[in-house]
């Protein structure tokens, strides 16, 4: 089953991109909103998480500006206290430099910075086990690219590392690490 959704997700992509390049698309000077999705994983943490959120940019045609807004589901950390189930919701905004290589394919760089409202749950050893929440802020650096799908709306995938330190009571932990996104934004 794996297998077939990774081959139908593949050969939609292919179909999106052979479209979007057959056409000229130049979004530039324009604001935009749109859903994104994607992955990240401390390297800390024993798996990954998926996550959803929602992204507004605004584009010229070689800077632009993404703010977002996120829910990261759990991700789980093995201390010598216990384990500890974290959950995220950051709000992250994020300066672009575009590198448009065709009138629907730019490349761009990016730098940013977030609050992460994160959520902790204590299980186990610890000496006060239950929920907890703080405010953490971090930056991260990373690299994509913006596909051109129609004059008013543009694909992209990008890549980010997260610079991120972990809660003062387990300093043995950070949530650094890396994020994979995709998103669609609809310009007006």
């Amino acid at each position: 089953m794996k297998k077939l959704v990774t081959f139908l997700s593949l050969m939609a992509i292919t179909a999106l991109f052979s479209q979007a390049f057959a056409q000229q698309y130049l979004i530039e000077n324009a604001s935009g909103i749109g859903p994104k999705l994607g992955f990240y994983k401390a390297p800390d943490a024993e798996d990954g998480t998926m996550f959803i959120g929602i992204q507004t940019r605004s584009k010229g045609k070689y800077f632009g500006g993404e703010f977002s807004l996120e829910y990261r589901g759990e991700q789980n950390y093995s201390t010598t206290n216990g384990e500890l189930t974290i959950r995220q919701i950051p709000i992250t905004g994020s300066l672009m430099l575009f590198a448009p290589l065709s009138e629907n394919f730019a490349p761009y760089g990016l730098a940013g910075l977030g609050a992460y409202y994160t959520f902790y749950d204590y299980d186990g050893g610890f000496i006060n086990p239950g929920d907890d929440a703080e405010v953490n802020v971090g930056y991260h650096l990373g690299f994509g690219a913006d596909l051109a799908v129609s004059e008013s709306a543009a694909f992209n995938v990008d890549y980010r590392y997260l610079f991120l330190d972990g809660n003062d009571s387990i300093p043995e932990k950070e949530f650094s690490g890396n994020v994979l996104s995709v998103g669609l934004t609809f310009y007006f």
